[in-house]
């Protein structure tokens, strides 16, 4: 029964010397997606072709078509056939990029996930917010603004405040409790995010909130496809909907998308949004390319340009 060993230059079927050889071609990208492939533990196509000699192998990946145990040392040199060095190194730069690419993805996956998982908590608190600013106006004429203090006050009323009784006075501390809760875990949620963004995106995190670049990032696909993208398509990021609508039915194009959230737009005038997001999306734009390819830190003299050119937008230059 012969032995199979793949080398990073070809795959060789062998005993007490080499019976059959399938190499690899002698291209950087070939090669990496053949290393690539044996670090996601598939059998390579030159493998499955020595699969009817059914050889002993050393490789778990390698059980559906031979017999796990112990190898003869196979001994054999790229160079005698013609590889050298600079292809494997180069092989392995290919590997290396495709996985960091690969786990740039899965973590934009995961920061997508809490974005998504804060703004549901935000819509919770706000809703069951307005319940017990409702339920908490029959027995106060007082009104609280602030949903912590508000939490706070409830848990801590009781009974003969108003027409309260032992139930009712149970069930508001419950819901008093649980609003506390969510705005402890929302506080800890935009900690992270806020953590997570500083490390992948500083740049762009410092211009434009960790919230609102963690959105931005997750819509685009990453900080790299963010880092190729026009500013005039990183304004619109969010609003797909809307520009569907326009190029549909020809309704009023949208100004902006997910950067409307930032409150120089939010807070601005309506004639002065538009202007106001294609400064931001223009300054995001740099921001993103430093962060996914120079990684130099250039966030404090674009938010001095953004805050100089908004002055002149709103008059106030």
């Amino acid at each position: 029964m012969p032995y199979l060993k793949t080398k990073w230059f070809g795959t060789f079927l062998y005993d007490d010397e080499i019976i059959e050889k399938k190499l690899f071609p002698k291209n950087a990208d070939e090669i990496a997606e053949r290393l690539y492939k044996i670090l996601k533990e598939e059998v390579l196509d030159e493998e499955k072709e020595f699969e009817k000699y059914e050889p002993i192998v050393d490789e778990k990946r390698l059980r559906k078509i031979g017999k796990l145990d112990k190898v003869k040392k196979l001994e054999v040199k790229a160079v005698d056939f013609g590889y050298d060095q600079d292809l494997l190194l180069n092989a392995c730069i290919k590997v290396a990029m495709r996985k960091i690419e690969e786990e740039q993805k899965e973590r934009t996956k995961r920061i997508s996930e809490a974005v998504d998982a804060l703004d549901d908590l935000i819509k919770i608190t706000n809703i069951l917010l307005e319940r017990l600013r409702g339920w908490y106006s029959y027995f106060s004429f007082d009104e609280i603004e602030d949903g912590k203090e508000l939490a706070e006050k409830l848990a801590n009323i009781r009974i003969g405040e108003g027409a309260l009784d032992k139930a009712e006075e149970k069930n508001l501390k419950n819901l008093a409790n649980l609003l506390s809760s969510i705005y402890k875990v929302r506080q800890e949620l935009e900690a992270y995010i806020k953590k997570v963004m500083e490390e992948m995106a500083p740049n762009v995190s410092k211009i434009i909130g960790p919230g609102i670049a963690a959105r931005l990032i997750a819509h685009a696909g990453g900080i790299e496809k963010l880092a190729t993208l026009p500013a005039g398509t990183i304004q619109l990021l969010g609003a797909e909907k809307a520009l569907f609508r326009h190029i549909k039915d020809g309704s009023l194009p949208p100004k902006h998308g997910v950067i409307f959230q930032h409150e120089m737009i939010n807070k601005a005038p309506k004639n002065k949004r538009g202007k106001i997001a294609r400064l931001l999306a223009t300054k995001i734009a740099i921001a993103a390319k430093a962060d996914a390819f120079t990684r130099n830190y250039i966030a404090d003299d674009l938010k001095k340009e953004i805050e100089k050119r908004y002055r002149e937008i709103m008059g106030k230059a």
